[in-house]
């Protein structure tokens, strides 16, 4: 019995709820085409209220490209934006070789990420892109927290207290196969 309380224990110990509540799914990871004055979308939907997007680009050719623009929208600003209407970017990068951005997703929903290829420009730029995003409670955003000194020495006893007894428990197991008489040779 104690064998099973402690693997429970080492298990309870081992599993972190932070982390099991984080998840990091990659969206995006491509390389494609966008021609002189046009832009590729992707649509993806985000359904926690605690999710985090983070866009990474890089503009392969051209050599002298002026490099793509990323935005990021809600799905309802998008047909403002496809219609060249007033929109609102949560997010956006200037014209730039390479670059990235993070925006936070403030609420459940559809939300787009645009690459746009300058109008000034005259090539086509190819582009690796990805796109990830995490779910759950950002770390970095989390409170740092200290233990009371009460707690504190609460938890070294209690660890002194464990070590103390698992030493009691193989001791008294070790002393009994020590003291046993060993079993008659098979031969002799």
């Amino acid at each position: 019995m104690p064998r099973r309380l402690a693997f429970a224990v080492l298990v309870a110990a081992i599993a972190s709820p932070a982390d099991a509540a984080r998840r990091k799914e990659s969206l995006i990871y491509s390389r494609f085409d966008v021609d002189p004055g046009e832009w590729r979308y992707f649509e993806f939907p985000a359904k926690a209220a605690e999710a985090r997007l983070e866009v990474r680009f890089d503009v392969l050719s051209p050599k002298d490209s002026p490099g793509v623009r990323a935005v990021v929208l809600r799905q309802a600003e998008f047909e403002s934006y496809r219609e060249r209407r007033p929109h609102r970017d949560l997010q956006a990068t200037a014209y730039q070789r390479t670059g990235s951005l993070r925006t936070r997703l403030s609420e459940p929903g559809g939300y787009v990420v645009v690459l746009d290829n300058a109008r000034e420009s005259k090539h086509r730029a190819r582009v690796d892109l990805e796109v990830t995003l995490t779910i759950g409670p950002d770390p970095e955003a989390l409170p740092v927290a200290y233990a009371s000194p009460r707690r504190r020495l609460a938890v070294v006893a209690a660890s002194v207290a464990g070590f103390l007894l698992i030493l009691l428990v193989s001791g008294r197991a070790l002393w009994r196969a020590a003291r046993r008489r060993p079993p008659p040779p098979l031969w002799g």
